[in-house]
């Protein structure tokens, strides 16, 4: 679920709200059409956000590889756990029993391996923003971008995503200028 959120920026409810029909591996993409998310800890399940986040994002071959490992490790699970497996058609389960993971579980996971892993503190959240400044880095444009993480308007994704612009303008213009070849020229007196 984490890779997923860092390299394609899914919202946690998005993730959690995968059907197993919306992944299609084969065609290497996952369609988002709702999200499972909670008010007070109570689940609901509704479509997204907006037109725009009701979207097919596409996957790497590294990702897909992973989802199929992932399928494969839930397949032993559901074994292991017999009776008290429970079929669902949600995508990302709990090992032990094959129920749904709750958002806020999602998040509590994610906040404890930050703090094992000593790194600055990160939102769950904050994984969107990451997806964005490396398809930034990429070359992918903020249409492209907009239309991964499902804004609804290209100003929002260009507003938000202003300042890593600024950075990737600095190093473009570093890169560009070392694909001329300078000589070494003797210093003028």
């Amino acid at each position: 679920m984490f890779d997923q959120a860092v390299h394609r920026g899914p919202r946690r409810g998005e993730l959690c709200g995968l059907h197993d029909y919306d992944v299609d591996l084969e065609a290497a993409a996952i369609t988002i059409t709702t999200q499972r998310t909670s008010v007070g800890y109570k689940i609901v399940e509704k479509a997204v956000k907006s037109a725009a986040g009701d979207r097919v994002v596409d996957l790497s071959d590294e990702s897909v590889t992973n989802l199929r490992r992932y399928l494969f490790r839930r397949a032993a699970w559901k074994v292991v756990a017999g009776d008290a497996w429970v079929d669902t058609d949600i995508f990302f389960v709990r090992q032990r029993d094959g129920k749904p993971w709750h958002p806020e579980t999602v998040t509590g996971r994610f906040d404890r391996l930050v703090e094992r892993s000593e790194l600055p503190p990160v939102r769950f959240h904050d994984l969107r923003h990451v997806a964005a400044t490396l398809m930034l880095a990429t070359g992918a444009t903020i249409k492209e971008i907009q239309d991964t993480l499902g804004h609804s308007s290209y100003n929002l994704t260009a507003d938000t995503y202003t300042s890593v612009l600024a950075e990737l303008k600095k190093t473009t213009a570093e890169a560009t200028t070392k694909l001329i070849p300078r000589r070494n020229r003797p210093k003028a007196a």
